[in-house]
């Protein structure tokens, strides 16, 4: 009984050391990159609803950033109106919205583009800025 005691302690010692030297090792690669340092392999690994979060997530913010920048342009960044839904809503009015298609158009260029393996380590963002340039180019 004393054997198999101290065999199953020590068997239980190598199963939580193995755990907790593969939970330290793993917890570096496990730190999450951010949103606009994701690639084609976190895309593929996205079902419908990430996707379409993501890029709604991503259109938002584009919106955001093209109407500070011209409101900063115009003198008006600390104007919050000049930087708000409204301002979003008169670039969307006036087709000057620069991702202004939705995020389905996007999810389905992208997934044809991360179709091919050897595409998916180029982040998603830049996928997003070279379809939305060929949409324009049309």
């Amino acid at each position: 009984m004393w054997r198999s005691a101290v065999g199953l302690t020590g068997g239980l010692i190598c199963v939580l050391g193995a755990f907790a030297a593969g939970r330290d090792s793993g917890h570096a690669a496990m730190q999450p990159r951010h949103p606009a340092l994701k690639t084609g392999v976190d895309w593929v690994a996205y079902g419908p609803k990430e996707k379409e979060a993501y890029l709604s997530g991503f259109i938002a913010g584009a919106g955001a950033e093209q109407a500070r920048a011209l409101a900063a342009l115009a003198g008006d960044s600390l104007d919050s109106s000049a930087v708000s839904s409204s301002a979003i809503a008169r670039l969307t009015n006036g087709k000057q919205l620069r991702f202004s298609y939705a995020p389905s158009v996007y999810s389905a260029q992208i997934d044809d583009f991360y179709w091919w393996e050897d595409h998916r380590d180029v982040p998603i963002v830049d996928v997003l800025i070279t379809i939305n340039r060929q949409f324009r180019d049309r």
